[in-house]
């Protein structure tokens, strides 16, 4: 039992570059999130979550828009199981990277036309529906979760991840 996980554990290891690699459909010019190596980690095992984190995205009439978490404090080399539900009308996308790496994003963003995120550390969730992302969170550091859909960041959907 103890090298079936094991070997699971390496190879989600193994395979992270290749799903990390996938960011978003779309095209657009300008710095974005393409790199096969993210300084935040890398998809986690399913049999290694150490803990759940639930977050919901909402949006109202008014035009505000909000996770219901404005951070989240981790432990390096945690796996966390992310439960993004969208209570909103609209959709929203959660995607974790480097507060430099989200600006150099949301600007490139801008008239870019309608883009999907998905990767491992990205996901877009329609509205009324429940995405999962697990990750294990490599390294240490001040990171940023955000919806990147234009106007949602400036409306609110943004907040700080700290690894420790």
């Amino acid at each position: 039992m103890k090298k079936t996980l094991i070997l699971l554990a390496m190879s989600g290891t193994l395979a992270a570059p290749a799903l990390a690699s996938q960011y978003h459909l779309g095209q657009h010019e300008g710095p974005a999130l393409h790199s096969a190596s993210i300084p935040i980690g890398y998809p986690g095992a399913p049999v290694l979550i150490d803990r759940t984190i639930k977050i919901s995205m909402a949006d109202a009439p008014d035009g505000a828009m909000s996770f219901d978490v404005g951070f989240i404090d981790i432990r390096r080399g945690e796996t966390i199981r992310l439960v993004l539900t969208n209570d909103g009308a609209q959709p929203h996308d959660f995607v974790m990277a480097s507060p430099e790496e989200i600006a150099d994003h949301r600007e490139a963003m801008r008239g870019a036309g309608e883009m999907i995120h998905e990767a491992g550390y990205a996901a877009q969730v329609a509205p009324g529906a429940v995405r999962t992302l697990v990750w294990t969170f490599a390294n240490e550091g001040e990171f940023a979760f955000a919806c990147l859909i234009p106007g949602h960041y400036e409306a609110g959907m943004n907040g700080r991840l700290t690894v420790e």
